[in-house]
C-alpha cells in the first residue's frame, strides 16, 4: 500500500497579500513563500471565512463557517456564541487521528484559553487547548499578544542566555502601532523558537511509520512588530509608495468602516504609515526565513518528497489603506478578506488558479489528502484537490462568502459575497449596502449600490447571498431579508403567506 502523504499546514496571522512577493509587485521580500508558490499551486483568489482570528481558525479545524461552528468573534468577547472550542469527533484533529495520523500543533491557538471563568458571564469556563483535542506539541492558551510571555518561551531564552528586549523607539516617524527593534539575534525571537519546536516534534514523528499532520502557526506579522536589526536594516531605506486608495475619503463616507479609522489619521503623514510598513514587512521577511528553515529540515531529513505543504493565513491587514483604516473587521475590503493560499508537494505542474477558494476549503482538502473518514457533520468548504490537477475545466463555485459578526465587545452583522465575474456585494446590517466592480475598481473606491446600470447585478448578488444563507444554515437570513432595500421585489414572500398583502414596502433606514 502506498504511504499516505505527510501534511504540514503553515499559518501566519494577519498577513496581507502585499507581504507575499508571489502575489504581485511589493517591497516585501518573501523568497521562501515565493519558492513554495513556484513549486506548487498558488490560489489567486482565496478568501477568509471571517476577517478575525478566532472565527477564521475555528473554520479550519471544523470546516464550517462561524455562524455554524459558533466562534463568531474572538474568544470571550460579547457576541461570541462559543468562547472555547468544543472537542468533537468531527474536528480535523480527531478525523486525522481516526485515519491513523500523528498530529501536532505549535504556535498561536486562539481557540481556547486557560480561564477558570467565562469573561462575560462569570460562569465556570470549560477551557480548551490543543492537547485537549488530540494534538501533540505545545499548548499556548488564549491570544498570546505575540507569544512573548509564555513560560516555555521564557525558559528557552534563559537556557540559551538570550533575552527578548526591545530598544527604545528612535525612528523619526510616529509609532502608530506597537513595534520595535530587538536587541538580540534571530535566535531570541518567538518565530525562531516556534520553528525549533516544530522541527523537534517533526523529528519525533519521523521515527514512526505513521504519516503526520503538523499545524504550525506564527504569531506574526500581526502586531506587535518586533524584529531584529538584521531584518529591519533591509527596509530602513525602502521606498514605500502610498496605497492607491490611501486618499479615499473615509471620514466623509458613511459606513461601518468608521469603526476602524485611526483616531489620529488626520495628524499622520504617509511616511508615518510607511514607517510602520517597514516593520511589518521586516516581520514578514523574518517569518519567511523561518518557513525556509522548516522546508530545509524536510529536505535534509528525507521527508520533503512525502510531505504536502499548505501555506495560508487567517486574514489580512489594513495598515492605513482606505483612508487610514487599521486592523481588521467592519468593512468588506480586499486588504483583510483576501488571503494567501499555496499548496506545494503533490505531483502536478506549477500553476496559478483563478477560481474562488475559501479558508473553509482547507478542512476537506486535508481530509482528502489523508484519506480520512469525513464524519457526519456538514462541511461548508470543498476539497481543493480537483484544482490541484492539470485539469482546467473542473466545475467550481460561482461565488465565495466572508462573514463578520463584530469585534471587541461590539456585535454587528456583515456578509461579503464575491462572484467569479469580479463583483463584490457587501451587506451591512442597518447601514447602506456596498457594491464594487473589482474588474474596473480593484481598490474598491466607488460604491455602486445605487448605480442604475448595476441594479440587476445587485439583485442577483442579493439572491445568491440568500441562497448561500439557506444552504449553510445562516440564521441571520431572516434579518437579512427584513433589511433588504424596498426596491427588491417579492421580499415579503420570505415571511408572509399567499394572499397576504402588506400594502407597501418596508424601507431600510440607517
Amino acid at each position: 500500500m502506498e504511504r499516505r502523504k505527510n501534511i504540514l499546514l503553515i499559518m501566519t496571522d494577519q498577513h496581507r497579500l502585499s507581504a507575499a512577493g508571489c502575489y504581485g509587485a511589493t517591497p516585501c521580500q518573501t523568497p521562501n513563500i515565493d519558492r513554495l508558490a513556484a513549486e506548487g499551486v498558488r490560489f489567486e483568489n482565496a478568501y477568509t471565512t471571517c476577517p478575525l482570528c478566532s472565527p477564521a481558525r475555528a473554520s479550519v479545524i471544523t470546516g464550517q463557517y462561524p455562524h455554524s461552528h459558533g466562534v463568531t468573534t474572538n474568544l470571550h468577547e460579547l457576541g461570541c456564541n462559543r468562547s472555547e472550542l468544543a472537542d468533537a469527533p468531527d474536528l480535523l484533529s480527531r478525523r486525522l487521528q481516526a485515519a491513523g495520523y500523528q498530529i501536532g500543533y505549535n504556535g498561536k491557538w486562539h481557540l481556547g484559553t486557560d480561564l477558570e471563568r467565562e469573561r462575560i458571564t462569570g460562569l465556570p469556563n470549560h477551557s480548551c487547548v490543543p492537547s485537549d483535542v488530540g494534538f501533540s506539541g505545545n499548548d499556548f492558551p488564549g491570544h498570546g499578544g505575540g507569544g512573548h510571555h509564555y513560560k516555555i518561551y521564557l525558559e528557552y531564552l534563559r537556557s540559551r542566555g538570550l533575552t527578548h528586549q526591545v530598544k527604545p523607539w528612535s525612528e523619526k516617524t510616529k509609532r502608530i502601532f506597537l513595534a520595535g527593534e530587538l536587541e538580540g539575534p534571530i535566535e531570541s525571537t518567538m518565530a525562531y523558537f516556534l520553528t525549533e519546536q516544530t522541527i523537534a516534534l517533526l523529528e519525533q514523528f519521523r521515527q514512526s511509520d505513521k504519516p503526520f499532520f503538523m499545524w504550525h502557526n506564527y504569531w506574526g506579522p500581526h502586531i506587535p512588530y518586533y524584529v531584529t536589526t538584521e531584518y529591519l536594516e533591509r527596509y530602513r531605506k525602502a521606498e514605500i509608495p502610498p496605497w492607491p486608495n490611501y486618499s479615499w475619503a473615509s471620514r466623509a463616507i458613511p459606513g461601518p468602516h468608521q469603526m476602524k479609522i485611526h483616531p489620529h489619521h488626520e495628524l499622520l503623514a504617509w511616511e508615518d504609515w510607511a514607517g510602520m510598513l517597514r516593520y511589518y514587512y521586516a516581520y514578514a521577511t523574518m517569518i519567511d526565513e523561518q518557513i525556509g528553515r522548516l522546508v530545509d529540515y524536510l529536505k535534509t531529513s528525507g521527508l520533503y518528497d512525502d510531505t504536502v505543504i499548505i501555506f495560508t493565513s487567517d486574514h489580512g491587514e489594513t495598515l492605513g489603506s482606505h483612508g487610514g483604516l487599521v486592523d481588521k473587521g467592519w468593512h468588506h475590503f480586499e486588504e483583510t478578506h483576501r488571503i494567501p493560499c499555496i499548496v506545494s508537494g503533490l505531483d502536478y505542474k506549477q500553476a496559478v488558479r483563478k477560481e474562488l477558494v475559501s479558508l473553509a476549503d482547507i478542512y476537506p482538502t486535508i481530509i482528502d489528502l489523508a484519506s480520512a473518514p469525513a464524519g457526519d457533520a456538514k462541511r461548508h468548504g470543498h476539497s481543493l484537490l480537483p484544482l490541484l490537477s492539470d485539469s482546467t475545466d473542473s466545475p467550481w463555485r460561482e461565488y465565495v462568502v466572508t462573514e463578520f459578526h463584530g469585534l471587541g465587545d461590539a456585535a454587528f452583522a456583515q456578509r461579503t459575497l464575491v462572484t467569479r465575474d469580479g463583483i463584490k456585494y457587501g451587506y451591512n446590517l442597518c447601514c447602506q449596502d456596498e457594491l464594487y466592480d473589482l474588474r474596473i475598481d480593484s481598490h474598491e473606491t466607488r460604491n455602486l449600490v445605487n448605480h442604475p446600470e448595476y441594479r440587476t447585478t445587485l439583485h442577483n448578488c442579493r439572491e445568491m447571498l440568500s441562497d448561500w444563507m439557506q444552504v449553510t444554515g445562516d440564521k441571520h437570513q431572516r434579518t437579512y431579508h427584513l433589511c433588504r432595500w424596498h426596491e427588491e421585489r417579492d421580499w415579503h414572500r420570505f415571511f408572509t403567506g399567499p394572499g397576504i398583502d402588506f400594502g407597501g414596502h418596508i424601507s431600510r433606514s440607517c
